[in-house]
């Protein structure tokens, strides 16, 4: 928008040809030193309407703010939302890395899990073997809480009952770990022969770890901050690693397909209908929870969103 600057003309000081007297001298004076004042005024009216005038008006500054805030307001949050999934891939390999060496720490003590003397109904030397590897602050069975969620939800958004990190019975154990994470446990056999196809990795099961990466903050959710990881005679796997979409189209027991199917990639993570079993794997392998915003991710083909 063009303004009409204001102008103050500044007529030059009228000198004595001769001066000769008083008067002379002091009506040269007066006229330069009005000369200049004026010339400071001119200075200043120019400053103030070329850099006040005609830099944006109120109108114009208000909308501008209002365009930055809508701006804002819609790429914020995703910028947000990828730094907390940064932040959860990073806790995520990290607690994969202590739980590995705590449970071949324990092996090497107590030795291998079928002798720990663990049962279906009672799992707490899953975790309680891990101590002197892991820094636990409390522990929790039986009526215990230690997670402030009543509920946790499922990739589909479906809730349940949070029985895993607030065990209700002695089948489950969980606790808490000093950097705030919160682990539960539970059995599936004592002697190890749960299976979820062939394998030694798939087919030497003793139970499960579920692992809430930022504790008590939400979403408490399945394949967002919350993971599973296989407990087996041979380490510890992440639930959805690759080895179990590639054993799915090998498997004929059905009850073994259905248990495998969710703890697939594709059908147990990468689905949005999913439980969000299947995701682990994922996570830990491509660094990224790209399947939280798009669904043409596969081991073999796209490995993080276009």
């Amino acid at each position: 928008m063009t303004r009409k600057m204001n102008i103050i003309t500044c007529p030059p000081p009228v000198k004595s040809a001769d001066r000769k007297s008083f008067q002379d001298f002091y009506t040269d004076f007066r006229g330069e030193f009005f000369n200049k004042i004026c010339l400071i005024k001119q200075k200043q009216l120019f400053f103030n309407e070329s850099f006040f005038k005609q830099a944006f008006t109120l109108a114009e500054v208000l909308i501008t703010l209002g365009v930055i805030g809508i701006v804002a307001s819609m790429t914020l949050p995703s910028l947000i939302q990828k730094q907390q999934e940064k932040a959860r891939v990073v806790a995520l390999k990290k607690f994969y890395s202590v739980i590995s060496q705590a449970y071949e720490f324990a092996v090497l003590e107590h030795g291998e899990p079928d002798v720990w003397g663990f049962s279906l109904n009672d799992s707490e030397l899953l975790l309680s073997n891990l101590k002197s590897q892991m820094k636990f602050i409390k522990f929790c069975k039986n009526g215990d809480k230690c997670h402030p969620a009543a509920k946790i939800a499922y990739r589909n958004g479906n809730r349940i009952n949070n029985n895993i990190f607030n065990p209700s019975n002695n089948t489950r154990y969980a606790a808490v770990l000093a950097d705030g994470m919160i682990i539960g446990t539970w059995v599936q056999s004592p002697d190890c022969k749960a299976s979820y196809g062939p394998g030694k990795h798939l087919s030497n099961v003793y139970g499960e770890y579920m692992i809430d990466i930022n504790g008590a903050k939400n979403p408490n959710r399945y394949g967002d901050d919350i993971f599973i990881f296989n407990i087996t005679k041979y380490g510890i796997v992440p639930v959805g690693a690759q080895i179990f979409d590639n054993v799915y189209e090998q498997n004929e027991d059905e009850n073994t397909r259905f248990n495998t199917k969710n703890y697939r990639f594709d059908t147990g993570c990468l689905d949005k209908n999913a439980y969000g079993f299947g995701c682990a794997g994922w996570v830990l392998q491509n660094e990224n929870m790209d399947y939280l915003h798009c669904t043409n991710l596969s081991w073999n083909g796209n490995n993080k969103c276009k």
